[in-house]
């Protein structure tokens, strides 16, 4: 009778895992099609309803913020991501594909792919190798789960008559590069990708740019 008991509620949790899953998805798609109000709506039943999973529910929550940025809601967003953030680095940590300097090496292999003349643009640009973003980002907007970003401004932005010196910035955010790829081949390849795309926002290129030549 036990053991009948015990199954029965290892399947109720699975249903409800797959409810979720499904609702998730349901979202997913009202917002890839445009139906912002209607994903922000299905999202706030399924945190509502409660009983979600810790990484169920920064997914959710993740996709709620999406949903309200798209609204217009940005002080929404930011409660969202900020809780997406703290879920995030909280969940229990995957097995690495691979260390710290191993990470640090495929990244520098990137920008030595690049011509002469570019690294010598690059030479102040400081590379760094975090494993989120911080939390003051996501305050400013910044998505939780982004893989990389520049801080910074553009050469083609820059004014002669600017007399100190430009901060630039590229950071790399290990754990949400991970977190997206299944195998040590996939995270090699996101993080070049990732490098030549925040290298080329440091040189003025546009994310549509970006899409054309393969580094979106």
């Amino acid at each position: 009778m036990q053991r009948v008991g015990s199954e029965r509620r290892a399947r109720c949790a699975y249903d409800a895992v797959m409810t979720a899953k499904k609702d998730l998805h349901m979202a997913a798609r009202l917002l890839a099609a445009g139906e912002a109000r209607a994903a922000a709506d299905r999202l706030r039943a399924l945190l509502g309803a409660g009983g979600l999973a810790p990484g169920l529910e920064a997914d959710a929550r993740y996709l709620l913020g999406r949903a309200l940025a798209t609204l217009g809601d940005r002080d929404g967003m930011s409660r969202e991501w900020g809780l997406v953030l703290r879920l995030d680095a909280a969940a229990e940590p995957l097995r690495p594909l691979m260390s710290v300097e191993e990470f640090r090496s495929v990244a520098e292999a990137a920008l030595d792919e690049l011509p002469r003349e570019l690294l010598d643009e690059l030479r102040n640009v400081a590379v760094m190798v975090d494993e989120r973003p911080s939390a003051m980002m996501v305050a400013d907007g910044i998505d939780p789960r982004i893989l990389g970003l520049y801080h910074g401004v553009p050469l083609n932005r820059r004014s002669v008559s600017f007399g100190a010196p430009y901060s630039d910035t590229i950071h790399l955010f290990r754990a949400n590069l991970e977190r997206a790829c299944a195998s040590r081949d996939e995270l090699e390849r996101r993080i070049r990708v990732t490098v030549l795309h925040e290298t080329a926002h440091f040189f003025g290129y546009s994310e549509g740019q970006l899409r054309s030549m393969g580094l979106a």
